[in-house]
Protein backbone atom coordinates (compact mmCIF):
# COMPACT_ATOMS: atom_id res chain seq x y z
CA UNK A 1 0.00 0.00 0.00
CA UNK A 2 1.56 3.69 -0.74
CA UNK A 3 -1.48 5.40 0.65
CA UNK A 4 -3.55 6.07 3.98
CA UNK A 5 -7.34 4.75 3.40
CA UNK A 6 -9.71 2.46 2.17
CA UNK A 7 -8.89 1.79 -1.47
CA UNK A 8 -11.21 -0.83 -2.91
CA UNK A 9 -8.73 -2.05 -5.59
CA UNK A 10 -6.70 -3.77 -3.46
CA UNK A 11 -9.62 -6.13 -2.35
CA UNK A 12 -10.87 -6.44 -6.22
CA UNK A 13 -7.32 -7.43 -7.13
CA UNK A 14 -6.95 -10.06 -3.92
CA UNK A 15 -10.79 -11.71 -5.01
CA UNK A 16 -9.56 -11.85 -8.44
CA UNK A 17 -6.64 -13.90 -7.53
CA UNK A 18 -8.30 -15.83 -4.88
CA UNK A 19 -11.03 -17.54 -7.85
CA UNK A 20 -8.21 -18.16 -9.80
CA UNK A 21 -7.77 -21.06 -7.87
CA UNK A 22 -11.43 -21.75 -6.75
CA UNK A 23 -13.99 -24.02 -8.36
CA UNK A 24 -16.35 -21.76 -11.01
CA UNK A 25 -19.49 -22.90 -8.37
CA UNK A 26 -17.91 -22.03 -5.01
CA UNK A 27 -19.58 -19.87 -2.51
CA UNK A 28 -17.23 -17.56 -1.11
CA UNK A 29 -18.46 -15.00 2.14
CA UNK A 30 -16.23 -12.23 1.88
CA UNK A 31 -16.03 -9.76 4.99
CA UNK A 32 -14.75 -6.48 4.73
CA UNK A 33 -14.59 -3.28 5.92
CA UNK A 34 -16.56 -1.30 3.57
CA UNK A 35 -18.20 -4.83 2.17
CA UNK A 36 -21.22 -3.03 1.66
CA UNK A 37 -19.50 -0.18 -0.74
CA UNK A 38 -17.61 -2.84 -2.40
CA UNK A 39 -20.57 -4.90 -3.59
CA UNK A 40 -22.31 -1.43 -4.47
CA UNK A 41 -19.22 -0.37 -6.53
CA UNK A 42 -18.85 -4.17 -8.25
CA UNK A 43 -22.76 -3.68 -8.99
CA UNK A 44 -22.65 -0.63 -10.51
CA UNK A 45 -19.52 -0.69 -12.69
CA UNK A 46 -18.88 -4.50 -12.87
CA UNK A 47 -15.42 -4.31 -11.54
CA UNK A 48 -16.11 -8.86 -11.13
CA UNK A 49 -17.59 -10.44 -13.67
CA UNK A 50 -20.56 -11.89 -12.88
CA UNK A 51 -19.83 -15.72 -13.19
CA UNK A 52 -17.25 -14.28 -10.16
CA UNK A 53 -20.07 -11.45 -8.02
CA UNK A 54 -22.73 -14.14 -8.22
CA UNK A 55 -20.20 -16.42 -6.02
CA UNK A 56 -20.07 -13.50 -3.20
CA UNK A 57 -21.83 -13.12 -0.30
CA UNK A 58 -20.43 -9.54 0.87
CA UNK A 59 -20.47 -8.50 4.62
CA UNK A 60 -18.38 -6.17 6.98
CA UNK A 61 -16.56 -6.92 9.46
CA UNK A 62 -17.57 -7.46 13.28
CA UNK A 63 -15.51 -4.20 14.69
CA UNK A 64 -16.58 -1.98 11.70
CA UNK A 65 -20.28 -3.01 11.40
CA UNK A 66 -21.08 -0.36 14.82
CA UNK A 67 -19.80 2.74 12.76
CA UNK A 68 -22.15 1.94 9.72
CA UNK A 69 -26.01 2.88 9.64
CA UNK A 70 -28.43 0.74 11.49
CA UNK A 71 -30.58 -0.21 7.89
CA UNK A 72 -26.80 -1.21 6.75
CA UNK A 73 -26.02 -3.37 9.74
CA UNK A 74 -28.78 -5.43 9.53
CA UNK A 75 -28.03 -6.73 6.08
CA UNK A 76 -23.86 -6.94 6.30
CA UNK A 77 -23.35 -7.85 9.90
CA UNK A 78 -22.28 -11.19 9.57
CA UNK A 79 -23.54 -12.89 12.72
CA UNK A 80 -27.15 -11.69 11.58
CA UNK A 81 -26.48 -14.25 8.07
CA UNK A 82 -26.66 -17.41 7.42
CA UNK A 83 -23.64 -18.88 6.67
CA UNK A 84 -21.12 -16.99 8.48
CA UNK A 85 -21.32 -18.33 11.99
CA UNK A 86 -19.38 -17.08 14.59
CA UNK A 87 -16.77 -15.53 11.56
CA UNK A 88 -15.70 -11.85 12.46
CA UNK A 89 -13.20 -11.25 9.78
CA UNK A 90 -10.56 -9.33 11.55
CA UNK A 91 -7.91 -11.71 10.35
CA UNK A 92 -5.61 -9.06 8.67
CA UNK A 93 -6.29 -7.23 12.35
CA UNK A 94 -4.71 -10.66 13.69
CA UNK A 95 -1.93 -10.68 11.16
CA UNK A 96 -0.90 -7.56 12.03
CA UNK A 97 -0.69 -8.45 15.76
CA UNK A 98 1.57 -11.51 14.99
CA UNK A 99 3.74 -8.57 12.87
CA UNK A 100 3.60 -5.91 15.10
CA UNK A 101 6.59 -6.59 16.78
CA UNK A 102 9.03 -6.40 13.61
CA UNK A 103 7.85 -2.59 13.37
CA UNK A 104 10.99 -1.22 15.74
CA UNK A 105 13.61 -3.25 13.45
CA UNK A 106 11.70 -3.02 10.32
CA UNK A 107 12.21 0.69 10.31
CA UNK A 108 15.59 0.85 10.21
CA UNK A 109 15.84 -1.48 7.67
CA UNK A 110 15.98 -1.37 3.64
CA UNK A 111 13.14 -2.18 1.37
CA UNK A 112 14.46 -5.66 0.16
CA UNK A 113 15.29 -6.86 3.88
CA UNK A 114 11.47 -5.57 4.56
CA UNK A 115 10.51 -7.68 2.24
CA UNK A 116 12.32 -10.37 3.21
CA UNK A 117 11.79 -10.73 6.64
CA UNK A 118 8.18 -10.16 6.37
CA UNK A 119 8.11 -13.49 3.75
CA UNK A 120 10.07 -15.68 6.59
CA UNK A 121 7.93 -14.36 9.32
CA UNK A 122 4.41 -14.77 7.43
CA UNK A 123 6.28 -18.53 6.32
CA UNK A 124 6.90 -19.00 9.63
CA UNK A 125 3.31 -17.67 11.21
CA UNK A 126 1.47 -20.08 8.50
CA UNK A 127 3.72 -23.06 9.56
CA UNK A 128 2.57 -22.57 12.85
CA UNK A 129 -0.82 -21.89 12.37
CA UNK A 130 -1.28 -25.39 10.42
CA UNK A 131 0.42 -27.00 13.64
CA UNK A 132 -2.31 -25.58 16.04
CA UNK A 133 -5.24 -26.07 13.18
CA UNK A 134 -6.51 -29.37 15.24
CA UNK A 135 -6.09 -27.65 18.54
CA UNK A 136 -7.95 -24.31 17.14
CA UNK A 137 -10.53 -26.36 15.36
CA UNK A 138 -11.36 -28.27 18.55
CA UNK A 139 -11.36 -25.00 20.87
CA UNK A 140 -13.82 -23.11 18.32
CA UNK A 141 -15.80 -25.96 17.98
CA UNK A 142 -16.33 -26.01 21.76
CA UNK A 143 -17.00 -21.93 22.18
CA UNK A 144 -20.05 -22.64 19.30
CA UNK A 145 -21.27 -25.44 21.42
CA UNK A 146 -21.26 -23.39 24.37
CA UNK A 147 -22.93 -20.25 22.75
CA UNK A 148 -25.70 -22.18 20.40
CA UNK A 149 -26.87 -24.14 24.02
CA UNK A 150 -27.23 -20.29 25.47
CA UNK A 151 -29.09 -19.27 22.22
CA UNK A 152 -30.84 -22.44 22.23
CA UNK A 153 -32.02 -21.66 26.31
CA UNK A 154 -32.80 -18.15 25.50
CA UNK A 155 -35.55 -19.23 22.87
CA UNK A 156 -36.88 -22.11 25.40
CA UNK A 157 -37.48 -19.66 28.11
CA UNK A 158 -39.11 -17.30 25.47
CA UNK A 159 -41.53 -19.18 25.23
CA UNK A 160 -42.00 -18.05 21.41
CA UNK A 161 -42.24 -20.10 18.07
CA UNK A 162 -39.31 -20.02 15.94
CA UNK A 163 -41.04 -19.84 12.61
CA UNK A 164 -42.91 -16.50 14.48
CA UNK A 165 -39.28 -14.96 15.39
CA UNK A 166 -38.15 -15.86 11.75
CA UNK A 167 -40.96 -14.08 10.66
CA UNK A 168 -41.13 -10.78 12.54
CA UNK A 169 -37.11 -10.93 12.00
CA UNK A 170 -37.85 -10.70 8.27
CA UNK A 171 -40.57 -7.98 8.54
CA UNK A 172 -38.42 -5.74 10.91
CA UNK A 173 -35.73 -5.74 8.15
CA UNK A 174 -37.95 -5.14 5.64
CA UNK A 175 -39.57 -2.46 7.29
CA UNK A 176 -36.30 -0.62 8.72
CA UNK A 177 -34.48 -1.26 4.57
CA UNK A 178 -37.38 0.60 3.14
CA UNK A 179 -36.02 3.63 0.93
CA UNK A 180 -36.67 7.05 3.13
CA UNK A 181 -39.79 8.95 2.16
CA UNK A 182 -39.25 11.59 -0.95
CA UNK A 183 -38.78 15.11 0.12
CA UNK A 184 -40.06 17.80 -2.09
CA UNK A 185 -37.00 19.53 -3.78
CA UNK A 186 -38.99 22.97 -3.35
CA UNK A 187 -40.06 22.77 0.29
CA UNK A 188 -37.99 25.41 1.44
CA UNK A 189 -39.70 27.78 -1.31
CA UNK A 190 -42.99 26.75 -0.44
CA UNK A 191 -42.71 27.53 3.20
CA UNK A 192 -40.65 30.81 1.92
CA UNK A 193 -44.07 31.75 0.08
CA UNK A 194 -46.37 30.73 3.16
CA UNK A 195 -44.08 32.87 5.15
CA UNK A 196 -44.66 35.95 2.39
CA UNK A 197 -48.81 35.27 2.31
CA UNK A 198 -48.82 35.00 6.37
CA UNK A 199 -47.08 38.84 6.58
CA UNK A 200 -49.34 40.68 3.98
CA UNK A 201 -52.34 38.77 6.14
CA UNK A 202 -50.57 40.27 9.38
CA UNK A 203 -49.86 43.81 7.57
CA UNK A 204 -53.70 43.60 6.44
CA UNK A 205 -55.27 43.02 10.45
CA UNK A 206 -52.40 45.68 11.37
CA UNK A 207 -54.61 48.37 9.41
CA UNK A 208 -57.65 47.12 10.35
CA UNK A 209 -56.65 47.59 13.77
CA UNK A 210 -55.22 51.07 13.26
CA UNK A 211 -58.43 52.35 11.38
CA UNK A 212 -61.05 50.82 14.39
CA UNK A 213 -58.25 53.19 16.46
CA UNK A 214 -58.44 56.15 14.10
CA UNK A 215 -62.36 55.79 14.10
CA UNK A 216 -62.28 55.86 18.62
CA UNK A 217 -60.14 58.91 18.60
CA UNK A 218 -62.01 60.74 15.60
CA UNK A 219 -65.61 59.93 17.82
CA UNK A 220 -66.84 58.20 15.07
CA UNK A 221 -68.52 55.35 16.39
CA UNK A 222 -72.19 54.74 15.97
CA UNK A 223 -72.73 51.61 18.51
CA UNK A 224 -69.77 51.24 21.08
CA UNK A 225 -70.66 47.15 21.60
CA UNK A 226 -70.26 46.29 17.72
CA UNK A 227 -67.05 48.45 17.86
CA UNK A 228 -65.68 46.72 20.64
CA UNK A 229 -66.38 43.50 18.92
CA UNK A 230 -64.61 44.36 15.83
CA UNK A 231 -61.30 45.39 17.81
CA UNK A 232 -61.36 42.44 19.85
CA UNK A 233 -61.64 40.58 17.10
CA UNK A 234 -59.06 42.20 14.71
CA UNK A 235 -56.86 41.77 17.85
CA UNK A 236 -57.63 38.40 18.11
CA UNK A 237 -56.92 37.56 14.19
CA UNK A 238 -53.53 39.68 14.54
CA UNK A 239 -52.32 37.74 17.63
CA UNK A 240 -53.18 34.17 15.75
CA UNK A 241 -51.50 35.48 13.02
CA UNK A 242 -47.64 36.17 14.72
CA UNK A 243 -48.11 32.87 16.54
CA UNK A 244 -48.20 31.42 13.09
CA UNK A 245 -45.59 32.80 11.59
CA UNK A 246 -43.35 32.32 14.92
CA UNK A 247 -44.07 28.30 14.85
CA UNK A 248 -42.87 28.55 10.95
Amino acid sequence: MTSAGEKQYYSLALVKRLFKHLLPDMLVGLLYDIGCQLERSCQKWGFLDDSILSCISFRISVFHAYGHQWPCQIVYYPQKCAGFGLSDGEGCKRLWSALKHLIPVLRVSGYHQWLFVLDVQVHYLALKSLDASGQWLVQKWMICQRKKQVALDGLRDLGSDEDILQEEWAAQIAHQTKPIAHKSKHKAAEAIVGVLALEKTLESHQNTIQQLEHQLISNNVDDMTTFNLQLHDAHARCAKVVKTIGQR
